[in-house]
């Protein structure tokens, strides 16, 4: 609020002068912020081109941002304002004698990165997105320039640009047991964050119905713009509650969906800091691993507008007109919007270690904070914030500034902000210490464009591949850099092409910034992931397991896996079985292969040998299990099939009698395991009472039986089948069969309108309950005697039902109705026996 008070020196008197001639009005003080007076980035330049010419003084734009009121800026000028205080460098934790190399082992507090998942404009998955960066491709859409007023009834021409995401409204709604109707009711950025935090915690070898821990879940998203196309679908389909709209659509559900659909049981929370979100959800996502709430986490970001609009530009905004985001770069104009999503999963390294687990990188430390008031506007970016976030992961990583020999920057291209960006870090990085090479700085805005919530995830990922792969991806659209960034006074360049990484003497250390509107700072600290323990070579033959929801799927991930050994024959075999067996949701279509080595792999899953490549859809949990056993072997051949997790009920043995052959038959779906050379199997399949749910396995090649019976469904303990566990290996992601769910409103319905599910005349009680089913749940039909549960109603849906069919028939029935009579038949009947019992009490 202003205090109107009157300038006293000089200074303040010309300062005061300055502002009244660029904002066009004399009711200023000298304590009046710029930005809430009135003032822009654009009117402050014209503020220090006058400064310039009548003080002789020419300030950087972040100087003027940081003394953004007029005794501040005079005070500047004047020299009184205090100078900043000499910065102590945090003392560097290895124990190793070299500055800043790697220590002996993990510290308590460092964290493995284990898990990567994304989805960004030209780029379906991580590789994808990387081959992007280290090519330099440029993934933002641009259109037909477009007209927009400008100053004194002049036009002024804007390309209209944005990175936007090939298909996001295309969805597997089967996978997620999602209803067609439930999936058109969540926003398309909720369910491309569901999809990409399968295909992360899969990347990283884990089951989250077999991870034996505490599961959590950090997540953020941007402001849904589906919403507004719910609400005006709701005018015109009045089965669409505010209820669907409120759980569909807003970001209070986010990791709690995730939570849900994945059976995940450690924290979920949902994380908002603007454009800082995604890596203020990883900061979160750590510290819960460090304090025990939870043993594995994952954390990320979504930002997916649909219908897909592009950022407005507006004179004086933030918007590139030139439908480029030029970072650090002296033609830098502004950003470009852009959609994206983004998933990691961490871990505690000691963990990961043991475990086997294949680590990205090591996140040493990471800080959050916000920059208060001492900024220029609410909107605006501060400095000392930033300086004091990235000494404080610094300080939580253990390391020097000098050891750190990249930055992925915040980057957003405005010809503010990244010289106030660069400020800061510059002032972060002064610990004094000589540096043989610049500190290479990037931004991925330039690719891929600002992805608002997403942004920080998409600069994590980025950093924790060239942390893991040596090469550090160009910065696009820099070719001179911006005059008021001031690179001499720091340590930093920009990498203008891919570089490769290899510091004498360092480990690959990264910073990664990200901040976000209101003042939030977030900055992490990386570090290249330990080597792998020495093992010995391994030529056992192993058994290779793949399950998906369909046939179609199936057939896709094993050329999925097959193109994955051929383009990456460092690939051990033994670790690529591992993760298969003991990282995988397990599904109903099932498929297994006992391999030699890599080359025989690839010769049954590319067909070679189809009766080696065995495939099955009758998995069925709960099986039981018999042991065919030879003689007087029970005791041996029950103790090593238990080990491999097995939990047999009862074993036969070449005496056993006819009443215990039908007995152990009268069990739908037994399973009969023939240990040996028993006769059984021939004499069970002859019994009257065989049937074919009925599954005989004889144990002629171990590894066969065992792709068997896990054909079965039968739960295997895959640990005990191999000398020593495997590593975790990232394989392909699931190939999910997606459709399109995408809401698009029609125009207002009149007023008064019938709603479409209103009764037509002549429509019979079981039509009108088999319109309600098929509404409510979104399918074109149902049978009448399909159960509503498993057509993949709910309780709430089954509410909506009771309620929508109380509008349209004279009957009034609780959500429990549902579960006594709950296929259309079943509803029908009961719906006419209470419209008799009603017309007899009135009649």
């Amino acid at each position: 609020m202003s205090t109107r008070q009157p300038p006293v020196t000089p200074t303040e008197q010309i300062l005061t002068d300055i502002w009244r001639d660029v904002l066009e009005h004399d009711d200023i003080g000298v304590l009046d912020n710029f930005f809430e007076v009135g003032g822009y980035s654009m009117l402050m330049q014209m503020v220090r081109e006058q400064i310039t010419q009548r003080i002789g003084v020419r300030l950087t734009l972040p100087q003027l941002f940081i003394h953004s009121t007029i005794r501040s800026c005079a005070a500047f000028l004047d020299g009184s304002v205090p100078q900043e205080e000499p910065v102590t460098a945090p003392r560097e934790t290895a124990r190793s004698s070299a500055p800043g190399a790697p220590q002996a082992g993990p510290r308590e507090t460092d964290i493995a990165v284990i898990g990567l998942a994304c989805r960004f404009p030209d780029a379906v998955d991580v590789d994808q997105f990387w081959g992007n960066l280290v090519s330099g491709v440029d993934s933002v859409s641009r259109f037909a320039p477009k007209s927009i007023p400008g100053p004194g009834g002049r036009t002024r021409e804007y390309v209209p640009a944005g990175g936007l995401l090939q298909a996001p409204e295309w969805f597997d709604a089967g996978y997620f047991d999602y209803t067609p109707r439930e999936a058109l009711l969540t926003d398309p950025q909720h369910r491309v964050l569901l999809e990409c935090a399968v295909e992360a915690i899969e990347g990283a070898g884990y089951d989250p119905d077999r991870f034996p821990g505490l599961i959590g879940v950090y997540a953020g998203s941007s402001l849904s713009t589906y919403t507004e196309v719910l609400r005006a679908k709701q005018l015109e389909d009045g089965s669409i509650t505010t209820w669907d709209i409120l759980t569909g659509s807003t970001s209070d559900y986010l990791a709690s969906r995730i939570a849900y659909k994945l059976g995940l049981r450690g924290p979920s929370a949902n994380v908002q800091a603007a454009c800082a979100t995604s890596l203020y959800a990883v900061h979160f996502a750590a510290r819960a691993l460090l304090t025990g709430e939870c043993d594995l986490a994952l954390a990320g970001g979504t930002s997916v507008r649909l219908p897909a609009m592009l950022d407005n530009y507006r004179i004086g905004g933030i918007t590139s007109p030139t439908g480029a985001c030029r970072p650090f770069d002296a033609a830098a104009d502004g950003v470009i919007g852009g959609q994206g999503c983004g998933v990691t999963v961490l871990k505690r390294l000691s963990d990961a270690v043991a475990d086997g687990d294949h680590i990205y990188a090591v996140l040493r430390g990471s800080a959050v904070n916000n920059d208060g008031r001492d900024r220029a506007g609410f909107t605006a970016p501060g400095v000392r914030g930033q300086v004091e976030v990235v000494r404080a992961a610094h300080h939580a990583a253990g390391v020097t500034p000098s050891s750190i020999t990249y930055v992925e920057a915040h980057g957003t291209g405005t010809r503010v902000g990244d010289p106030i960006e660069v400020a800061g870090l510059n002032q972060a990085f002064a610990d004094g210490e000589p540096r043989e090479h610049p500190c290479l700085l990037g931004s991925v805005k330039g690719n891929i464009g600002h992805t608002d919530a997403a942004a920080g995830i998409a600069g994590f990922i980025k950093a924790v591949l060239a942390v893991e792969r040596g090469i550090i991806p160009p910065s696009l659209h820099y070719s001179e850099p911006n005059p008021d960034i001031d690179f001499a006074a720091g340590p930093f360049a920009v990498a203008t092409e891919a570089t490769p990484w290899a510091p004498a003497g360092l480990p690959r250390r990264a910073g990664v910034t990200a901040r976000g509107l209101g003042g939030g700072n977030a900055h992490v600290v990386l570090e290249q992931p330990p080597a792998p323990r020495p093992r010995p070579e391994s030529t056992a033959e192993q058994v290779l397991v793949l399950s998906a929801r369909t046939p179609a799927a199936l057939d896709e991930l094993t050329a999925r896996l097959a193109a994955r050994l051929t383009a990456d024959p460092a690939l051990d075999l033994r670790d690529v079985a591992w993760t298969l067996q003991v990282g995988r949701r397990l599904h109903g279509h099932r498929r297994y292969a006992v391999v030699r080595d890599r080359p025989d792999a690839l010769r049954v899953l590319a067909g070679g040998a189809p009766q080696r490549l065995v495939t099955g859809d009758r998995a069925r949990d709960g099986r039981a299990v018999a042991l065919l056993v030879p003689k007087g072997a029970e005791e041996e051949h029950v103790r090593r099939w238990t080990d491999l997790g097995l939990h047999p009920d009862l074993t036969l043995d070449p005496d056993s009698s006819d009443a215990e052959i039908r007995s152990a038959l009268d069990t739908p779906g037994r399973v009969f395991l023939e240990t040996g050379d028993t006769g059984l199997s021939a004499r069970l399949r002859k019994h009257p009472q065989w049937t074919g749910d009925h599954i005989a396995v004889t144990v002629t090649d171990p590894l066969a039986a065992l792709g068997e019976l896990w054909l079965a469904g039968l739960p295997i303990h895959w640990a005990a089948a191999h000398e020593q566990p495997g590593r975790r290996v990232p394989l392909p992601a699931y190939p999910f069969q997606r459709q399109p769910y995408l809401l698009e409103a029609g125009p207002p319905a009149a007023p008064g309108a019938v709603p479409a599910s209103a009764p037509a005349a002549g429509r019979d009680t079981q039509q009108t309950v088999s319109l309600l089913f098929t509404e409510m749940l979104g399918l074109p039909d149902v049978d009448p005697g399909d159960s509503f549960f498993d057509l993949g109603g709910d309780s709430l849906v089954a509410d909506e039902l009771m309620a929508r069919l109380g509008q349209l028939l004279p009957v009034e029935l609780e959500v429990r109705s549902m579960y006594e009579a709950p296929s259309v038949r079943e509803l029908t009947a009961l719906v006419e026996e209470r419209l008799r019992d009603s017309s007899v009490r009135h009649g």
